[in-house]
């Protein structure tokens, strides 16, 4: 009886995922002639565009896709004054609480299609998707990590989740088509024309198996401009740029670059390419869909608070760790609400404790050494602001105001006067 369940299930599996293959692949011949006839008139490739569709809409079975003929998500904004359909997404009132978000309703799929192009291309948003259409139009994965790095979604998974639907699926090969079209001579009476039919000659398709181009690095291009993450006014940083290029571009003040950025420290100090930096003071939480971040290998605490726009002090009281802790990487760090003690993230393995405070201290130079008869104290994993308060009966205001500290934000191997 067991085995024969067990056969069954297997057999239900392996039908609901034909099936929905059957589906993406009836999808995209449905909507591969639109998608090139785009790609032609916008410059956006056809295979972002298929691969965006399929990811938003769920290959058309999507509640928003088969109500409102919306397959790409967009949302009403101001300047939308058609009709509307509204469903629960990301927004939220003022007291945190998930309502009905307004999208866009069209009268057939492939007028979704076309808004989709108007909406990059849309100068009002020039500041965030102007610089894809520099690209190559045949580099599908640079125009993915492009469409991530402006925000067109919030998964941070998004472009990885596209380059791999566009290889899976082969929509690359849409890239290299040329649409011819048939059209009633303009000679002729009426009736008018009937619409448009295509007919795709391929020129070219990428040989995967015998080409060794999928090994080279990912690019991701350079993205100028003002654009927004969880409400918040941040930019890219470029390659060895400062903190005070950044203010000096952008007309922004460096002391609130210096303040809202908890790991930039100075003026001077060189950032890496595609750094955050955020103009306004972090959230305490992230108001997008997303609740949980998988971490993945090298990111920090600090990494994640950027990617979300929340603060790195909140972040960390979010999951019940202790400032200057690392994740290990795969657990689950909340963004908003609280953790439970028995699911708070598991920590990264540290052989020698010493060793790894050690290393972290800054060294002594000799203009520092006249200081050197104050007393101080050397935070530890585990050490909050308020226990070594306690320790040496200062209050945690009189802790801050000796060390000149703007939060209650510590990390291991710091040194803080307590005199």
């Amino acid at each position: 009886m067991h085995k024969l369940f067990s056969t069954s299930l297997i057999c239900l599996v392996v039908q609901l995922s034909f099936s929905q293959e059957t589906v993406i692949q009836h999808f995209i011949s449905r909507y591969q002639e639109i998608a090139i006839e785009e790609m032609h008139r916008t410059g956006i490739p056809a295979s972002i565009k298929l691969a965006q569709a399929i990811l938003e809409s769920d290959a058309g079975q999507s509640d928003l896709a088969l109500n409102s003929n919306n397959h790409f998500g967009l949302k009403c904004g101001v300047e939308w004054d058609g009709p509307t359909y509204y469903k629960k997404d990301d927004d939220r009132d003022r007291k945190g609480r998930l309502i009905p978000s307004c999208f866009r309703t069209y009268d057939t799929p492939e007028a979704s299609f076309i808004a989709h192009s108007e909406f990059l291309m849309d100068p009002r948003k020039a500041y965030r998707y102007s610089f894809l259409f520099d690209l190559d139009p045949l580099d599908y994965k640079s125009w993915a990590w492009g469409l991530k790095q402006a925000g067109y979604a919030t998964n941070p998974r998004y472009a990885v989740i596209l380059i791999n639907l566009i290889e899976k699926y082969e929509l690359y090969t849409f890239d290299y088509y040329e649409p011819q079209r048939l059209l009633a001579s303009a000679s002729e009476a009426p009736p008018p024309p009937p619409k448009p039919t295509y007919q795709h000659s391929l020129i070219q398709r990428r040989q995967i198996q015998s080409s060794d181009w999928k090994k080279e690095p990912e690019k991701i291009p350079s993205i100028e401009g003002i654009i927004t993450n969880n409400g918040l006014d941040m930019v890219y940083a470029r390659e060895d740029d400062t903190p005070e290029q950044i203010a000096e571009r952008y007309g922004r003040s460096l002391k609130d670059i210096i303040l809202y950025n908890e790991e930039i420290q100075h003026r001077d100090q060189r950032l890496e390419f595609t750094d955050r930096v955020y103009f306004d003071k972090k959230k305490r939480s992230y108001r997008g869909s997303v609740k949980y971040h998988t971490v993945e290998e090298g990111q920090t605490m600090y990494a994640i608070a950027q990617l979300y726009g929340i603060r790195l002090e909140k972040l960390y009281v979010r999951n019940r760790m202790y400032p200057g802790t690392e994740p290990a990487i795969g657990e689950q760090v909340k963004l908003r609400g609280m953790v439970k003690n028995k699911n708070k993230p598991k920590l990264r393995h540290v052989k020698n404790r010493d060793l790894a405070i050690e290393e972290v201290l800054p060294p002594v130079s000799r203009i520092d050494r006249h200081l050197s008869s104050r007393k101080q104290h050397v935070v530890l994993v585990g050490d909050t602001l308020y226990g070594i308060a306690k320790k040496y009966q200062l209050s945690v205001d009189k802790l801050k105001q000796l060390n000149k500290l703007d939060s209650n934000l510590i990390r291991p191997g710091q040194l803080l006067y307590i005199d």
